[in-house]
């Protein structure tokens, strides 16, 4: 009994090791939340930390990237934008990571999500997922020369009936 319970506790602890910082619906969520909001959201998570803010074409790029040294490199990027005629915004978010299972984990998620595999194939460097639903564009890429992977999520444009 008591080599079951440190056999149980051994592999929770390499699950927690190697655990993913985050989900494929925080991800989404990210995409509906302001700047400051997402902002706001990723420090007080107390997974990611600030790394630097970049000024691109008047927007005001944020870089997260985990605490935690006992996890791969893990980084989010928040604060791109496309501001349509009627002045709604339509915002993206990029998460990178230097353990491709963590994009796999990705692609389980946004499959149990419903979302619509649109295309999946190889390029000389990734392999490529785009998934679709009526609210988000998202792109999975997985590298086949090096270890890692990124997924990019932009907002659509959404027309109610």
């Amino acid at each position: 009994m008591k080599r079951y319970c440190l056999l149980l506790a051994m592999l929770s602890l390499c699950s927690i090791v190697r655990a993913q910082s985050i989900s494929f619906f925080d991800l989404t969520n990210l995409t509906n939340l302001t700047d400051g909001q997402a902002h706001t959201y990723l420090s007080l998570g107390n997974v990611f930390k600030h790394q630097y803010l970049q000024d691109v074409d008047g927007k005001k790029i944020e870089h997260f990237r985990t605490k935690s040294n006992q996890v791969k490199e893990q980084s989010i990027t928040i604060g791109e934008n496309t501001i349509l005629s009627n002045g709604v915004i339509l915002r993206t978010v990029t998460y990178d990571t230097r353990d491709p299972q963590h994009i796999v984990n990705l692609i389980a998620q946004a499959r149990s999500a419903k979302l619509i595999m649109k295309f999946q194939g190889q390029d000389e460097q990734n392999n490529i997922y785009k998934f679709d639903n009526e609210f988000y564009f998202v792109t999975m890429l997985i590298s086949t020369t090096e270890n890692k992977g990124s997924v990019v999520i932009t907002q659509k444009e959404f027309a109610g009936y």
